[in-house]
């Protein structure tokens, strides 16, 4: 009887650290060590959205990190021509797509950026051949809404440069740089309605522009 006694009240004892034992044992199973990083852009979808955030947040580098290096920007016939861009060769490169995007972000007249978009359609695998490279990827089309809005000058103090008029279809590859992420290595912009007439409301002026007429404003 006096041994049964003993058990049970060492039990009882121990009872709250095989507890506490146990509890570390499955938080450390859950928990990744500390030098797991979280990829930003693990899928194309997380890409998009990475790169939709990156002109919200003006961070350049963040923008910068979802190009690929051989990114290219496709304009419409119109402000291709209006930039001196042969026909055959309507778009440029990451260099001047990032000189624009930063003078955009670091202009002081540029007070807010709106980057938001949806799907139309799926993913669909494609190819696109330049030279004698071929990259193989996937592509979407997106729908953005994008607005920018600028300090400006006389009645309206601010001007809303707003891009709904135009879809952009997006092509997407594995980063050869960096394994297990996606980079954009292209966006084609082409337009689907006209665009809409100026609109003025409380001191605002709201206007509509192609994407490409707005980066080509920022083109150092």
């Amino acid at each position: 009887m006096m041994i049964r006694k003993v058990l049970r009240n060492c039990l009882i004892l121990i009872a709250p650290i095989l507890g506490m034992l146990l509890m570390l044992s499955c938080s450390d199973s859950k928990s990744p060590p500390a030098s797991v990083e979280i990829l930003p852009r693990p899928t194309p979808e997380n890409l998009l959205v990475t790169f939709a955030k990156s002109y919200r947040e003006k961070d350049l580098e963040s923008c910068d990190e979802c190009l690929c290096e051989d990114f290219r920007f496709h304009f419409t016939d119109e402000i291709a021509d209006s930039l001196g861009l042969p026909p055959e060769e309507p778009w440029w490169g990451k260099t001047k797509d990032l000189s624009s995007t930063g003078t955009m972000f670091a202009s002081p007249s540029v007070t807010d950026i709106r980057f938001t978009f949806e799907y139309v359609g799926e993913w669909v695998p494609c190819a696109e051949v330049r030279g004698d490279s071929t990259y193989n990827g996937l592509c979407r089309r997106i729908d953005p809404l994008i607005q920018v809005a600028t300090v400006g000058g006389g009645e309206d103090p601010i001007l809303l440069l707003r891009v709904d008029s135009s879809w952009l279809d997006v092509m997407v590859v594995p980063d050869p740089h960096e394994e297990g992420q996606w980079c954009i290595l292209s966006i084609k912009e082409v337009e689907k309605r006209m665009l809409h007439d100026p609109v003025v409301a409380g001191g605002t002026s709201t206007e509509g522009a192609s994407w490409g007429a707005i980066k080509a404003l920022f083109l150092p």
